[in-house]
């Protein structure tokens, strides 16, 4: 019996420090506010939200000073006819690994991929096709009784994904400059 008792304390404090925490990966639910203004993913500054279901966000997540890893699956971006420009369809995604223990603080960053170019988003980061990241932002695990908006990304802040066609159109130029630079060199 006594040794029993050690035996089960040690398989509590393993399973409560195995529960992963689950975060609802959406930032069409946030609300704008005076510290955090934007929540869209947008195409330029002040221009319209990005959208294509081609386009996929990323959530990435860490403990504090941590190598930044994607939690499951990616989240498509809205039609091009949708109501909500910049949104993403998410859902719950799990913090593997972080544990759930209230006070734990996460740091956590957006990226976004375009799928026709990158199948996966391991593809894009190999292939240099990250077409945007968020700046870090952190997200503090609840104390309980949770409220109704305990999963939400509260601290997540919009950001701007340029468009294809304007990258493009950069290369482009950048090319055009490069080879008269050569011609008048000759």
């Amino acid at each position: 019996m006594k040794k029993l008792i050690p035996l089960l304390v040690l398989v509590g404090a393993m399973a409560s420090q195995g529960q992963d925490w689950i975060v609802n990966f959406n930032n069409s639910n946030l609300p704008n506010t005076t510290q955090h203004p934007d929540r869209l993913v947008r195409s330029a500054p002040g221009g319209p939200g990005i959208t294509g279901t081609n386009y996929q966000a990323v959530l990435l997540f860490a403990a504090p000073g941590g190598s930044l890893n994607p939690a499951q699956a990616p989240a498509r971006f809205r039609v091009s006819t949708t109501l909500s420009p910049g949104t993403w369809q998410g859902g719950d995604r799990t913090l593997t690994g972080i544990g759930s223990t209230p006070g734990t603080q996460v740091q956590m960053q957006v990226a976004v991929f375009d799928i026709n170019r990158f199948a996966t988003y391991a593809a894009a980061v190999a292939g240099g096709g990250i077409l945007g990241r968020s700046t870090l932002f952190t997200y503090t695990i609840p104390t309980p009784p949770l409220a109704p908006d305990a999963a939400d990304l509260v601290n997540f802040d919009g950001f701007v994904v340029p468009e294809p066609s304007v990258i493009g159109l950069g290369l482009v130029g950048a090319a055009a400059l490069f080879m008269l630079r050569r011609r008048k060199a000759s």
